[in-house]
């Protein structure tokens, strides 16, 4: 769908709002020039030291990763985790996985990639991208944690709180789903004519038969048929993919700093012209996901409501980025009447994290100061020029992108770990699902 049919497939009042916004955006840019430029440049400064440099890599290898047929042998391993708790097909694991290590919109560009190589249906890819919608762990952890909250254990302690809740709120999101539409139905009965079509023709029976023996062979007889049928679907050279993944990512990252500047400089017109008396945290927790985590770590709130109001944000993940995740499924093809499901994952996301952090900040508190001692007089302090800082704005980029690629290495292992505990528990479903089946 392009810009132009979108709008003119538009009704005519969200045109006039839309088109009245627009002005109105305009009218405060000229108003108060030095405020949006100062703005843009926040936005643009946080893009390029932090968003760029943490996201390209993971962009870059969810793409190939699918490409090299991984997804589909990974698919085979996570399908009962996938299917028992989730309710989603097994391939959707690893966008999950990539958008808890890769943060977004690199879940939803996995799953658009999934939904184009027809591993799983345009209905299911508006779950799966609401079920891997997560924060950047770098983020989270040198930014948020040691950059502005000068914890760095707080930062971990906000990573685990965001992957937990997020796993709590899909699960909870999807149980909530119709179990029986009109679509489904459909479905239902589309497969029973095509079901008689197949025991009507000899050819397509024994074809049936033959998917039917290639299930009876062993899980990993399944995973090298499914990843070799991939390979051989895609075609690429080495070549040839690099220059595609490495495109494709880059596209992917400046459609976000674009996002990003936009948004910077909306909120400061907000803040300035609509709510002037309200907390200067409150347009950027609600639109930005970057800039609404440094304003609020800035305010002065008790430590367990920061906490858990950063943990909240988090699982809101600001506009912007529900934007930006719109932005890919439509560029797939997918549409994105969804996206009001999505939200509501969001938000079940946000509420889950604030009460888990309202719970377990003091406790945590308590028993991590002495651990985290421990670990900074044995560990190096590589980062420490980088962990004094207040603020994103004058950082030293250089010693930015050092430390976020110097972390780059424990965040691939952190994202074989995750996918190790996921095939394990996805191993334990299955064989509690064939002993008590019997």
């Amino acid at each position: 769908m392009t810009m132009q049919s979108e709008v003119t497939g538009s009704g005519p009042l969200r045109t006039v709002l839309l088109s009245t916004g627009a002005l109105l955006l305009v009218v405060a840019v000229v108003v108060s020039p030095k405020d949006a430029f100062d703005a843009s440049i926040q936005g643009l400064d946080i893009w390029w030291k932090i968003i760029f440099p943490a996201m390209l890599p993971f962009l870059m290898l969810s793409q190939m990763l699918t490409a090299f047929g991984f997804t589909h042998a990974l698919g085979v391993l996570l399908g009962p985790l996938m299917q028992r708790w989730f309710r989603l097909p097994g391939k959707a694991g690893l966008a999950i996985a990539v958008g808890m290590c890769g943060g977004f919109p690199a879940g939803a560009d996995t799953v658009s990639r999934l939904a184009q190589d027809q591993q799983i249906t345009a209905k299911q890819a508006g779950i799966v991208a609401a079920a891997a919608h997560f924060a950047n762990p770098l983020m989270i952890i040198l930014v948020i944690g040691a950059a502005f909250l000068h914890q760095p254990a707080a930062g971990y302690f906000l990573l685990i709180v965001h992957w937990v809740s997020g796993w709590i709120a899909t699960m909870i999101g999807v149980r909530l789903l119709p179990v029986k539409s009109k679509s489904t139905r459909i479905a239902i009965s589309s497969a029973d004519l095509q079901s008689n079509k197949v025991a009507s023709d000899p050819k397509k029976l024994t074809a049936a038969s033959h998917a039917a023996s290639l299930k009876k062979r062993s899980l990993w007889s399944q995973m090298m048929l499914a990843a070799r049928d991939a390979q051989e679907r895609d075609g690429r050279g080495f070549g040839k993919l690099l220059g595609d993944t490495v495109s494709q990512a880059v596209q992917t990252l400046m459609m976000t700093g674009g996002y990003m500047i936009v948004f910077a400089v909306f909120v400061r017109l907000l803040t300035l012209y609509i709510t002037p008396g309200t907390s200067v945290a409150f347009w950027p927790s609600l639109l930005e996901l970057h800039l609404g985590t440094y304003h609020l770590s800035q305010s002065p709130l008790t430590p367990v409501l920061l906490m858990s109001l950063l943990a909240a944000v988090l699982g809101w993940g600001g506009l912007c980025s529900h934007l930006q995740v719109s932005a890919v499924l439509k560029a797939a093809g997918l549409a994105t009447t969804s996206m009001l499901y999505f939200a509501g994952i969001r938000l079940l996301h946000a509420l889950g994290a604030f009460l888990i952090s309202l719970l377990l900040w003091l406790p945590f508190r308590r028993y991590s100061s002495e651990v985290w001692a421990t670990f900074q007089t044995t560990s190096g302090n590589s980062l420490a020029p980088f962990l004094t800082k207040q603020s994103l704005v004058g950082m030293n980029t250089a010693d930015i992108i050092e430390a976020v690629w110097s972390g780059f290495p424990a965040a691939c292992i952190g994202l074989a770990l995750l996918l190790t505990i996921m095939i394990s528990l996805s191993g334990l479903t299955f064989w509690f699902n064939r002993r008590f089946s019997r």
